[in-house]
C-alpha cells in the first residue's frame, strides 16, 4: 500500500508556530514547548543546519506517534531486510502512518518465518524536501530531549549519505546528543538538572552501545556454527536473549543516569527488534573521535561531515570508511 496520502495528509494544515502563540487558550505547558521548539531551531541554524522552515510550523494530531516503522531480519541472521527509496536510498525499515498498515505488513512477514518488530516513531525528516513540522506527539518530550530531536532530525535533513543508514542515524545521534548539551548549557547553564540528564544520557547511549556490540557478537557466534541445526541454534538463541536480560538488568541498567533504557527489559527480544537498535548504535566512538580531532567543535564538525559525504560519494567509499581513513592520516 502507498503511504503518499499519509504523507501529504502530516503535509496539511501546517501552522506556523508563531501565529500557535498568539493563542490566548493555549496551556503554559504547550507553549513553553513551542517557544522551545523555536529556540533550538535558531540554534541549530547558527551550527550550521539546514536553514529552511522545519520546526516553525506546528501541526497538530491527535495520536500517541507521527508514524510506525517496521523492521525485519530471518530467525539466524541480524541483517534486516531492506528496501529501496528514491532519494533516501536503501533502508533497513518500512515506515507507515497507520498502525493497521505496520501490523498487517508484521503478520505477512512473520507467516515467512520473519522475525519483526513495530515500533512507535515520534519524528522523522523529510530531508530537507518539505520542511519539517513540531507535531503533537513531540511535546510530551522533555527539554533536553526535544532539543536533541529537533537537532537530530535537522541534521538529516542537512547531511545524508544515500543508501548508508548506519552512517546517516549514527551521526545524527551523535550531533542530536551533543547539539543538545551545548543547548542546554546555553539556555540553562552548567549544573542545570537539563544539561545533568543531557550530559547522563549521551553516556548511557555509549552504555547501551556496549551492551548492544556484546549481544550482537554471541548472536552472530551462534548464527555462525555449523555444528549445530537450526532447531538447536533457535533455542539457544532464546537462552542467549533471557540470559542478555538479566544481564542489562543486574550490570548495566545501574549504571545508567536517565530512565530512557527502562523499557528494554518489557520488550520481547527478536533479532529484529536487536537489528533495529544496531542501525543507530554501530559507532558512537568514531564520531566522537572525529568530534575531538575537530576541536571539540559541533559546528566545525557539521562542516566537516558536509565534505565528507561529497567526498565519499566521489570515491564510492562508505562514508564511515572515508572517517577511518582520515582519522588513521591525522593521528
Amino acid at each position: 500500500m502507498s503511504q503518499a496520502p499519509g504523507q501529504l495528509a502530516l503535509l496539511a494544515n501546517r501552522v506556523p508556530i508563531e501565529q500557535v502563540l498568539k493563542r490566548n487558550e493555549l496551556e503554559p505547558w504547550v507553549r513553553e514547548k513551542l517557544e522551545l521548539a523555536l529556540s533550538v531551531k535558531g540554534y541549530a541554524e547558527e551550527l550550521g543546519l539546514v536553514q529552511n522552515k522545519s520546526y516553525t510550523l506546528y501541526r497538530e494530531l491527535n495520536r500517541d506517534a507521527v508514524c510506525y516503522n517496521l523492521t525485519a531480519t530471518p530467525k539466524l541472521s541480524l541483517k534486516p531486510l531492506s528496501w529501496e527509496f528514491p532519494v533516501v536510498g536503501r533502508v533497513p525499515y518500512l515506515g507507515f502512518f497507520k498502525p493497521k498498515d505496520a501490523l498487517k505488513k508484521k503478520q505477512e512477514l512473520e507467516n515467512k518465518s520473519y522475525d519483526v518488530y513495530v515500533r512507535r516513531v515520534g519524528a522523522y525528516s523529510m530531508l530537507g524536501i518539505v520542511p519539517d513540522p513540531l507535531y503533537t506527539p513531540m511535546l510530551k518530550y522533555d527539554s533536553w530531549e526535544l532539543a536533541n530531536i529537533i537537532i537530530h532530525e535537522l541534521t538529516h535533513a542537512t547531511i545524508w549519505a544515500k543508501g548508508y543508514p548506519e552512517f546517516n542515524e549514527n551521526l545524527a545521534l551523535f550531533i542530536g546528543n551533543q547539539g543538545a548539551i551545548d543547548f542546554c548549557l546555553k539556555k540553562y547553564g552548567a549544573g542545570s538538572k537539563e544539561v545533568e540528564y543531557a550530559i547522563g544520557s549521551n553516556q548511557d547511549d555509549q552504555l547501551f552501545q556496549q551492551y548492544l556490540s556484546g549481544l550482537k557478537k554471541e548472536l552472530e557466534e551462534l548464527y555462525a556454527r555449523s555444528d549445530l541445526s537450526e532447531d538447536e541454534k533457535l533455542k539457544l538463541r532464546e537462552e542467549i536473549f533471557q540470559k542478555s536480560k538479566r544481564d542489562f538488568q543486574e550490570n548495566w541498567l545501574p549504571k545508567m543516569k536517565s530512565d530512557y533504557y527502562t523499557g528494554w527489559n518489557k520488550l520481547e527480544l527478536n533479532n529484529a527488534v536487536i537489528a533495529s537498535r544496531l542501525v543507530y548504535y554501530h559507532d558512537l566512538s568514531l564520531y566522537q573521535s572525529v568530534y575531538e580531532k575537530l576541536g571539540s567543535d559541533l559546528k566545525k564538525m557539521i562542516e566537516f561531515m558536509k565534505e565528507v559525504v561529497k567526498n565519499a560519494e566521489k570515491e564510492k567509499l562508505n562514508p564511515e570508511k572515508y572517517l577511518q581513513t582520515w582519522l588513521k592520516s591525522v593521528n
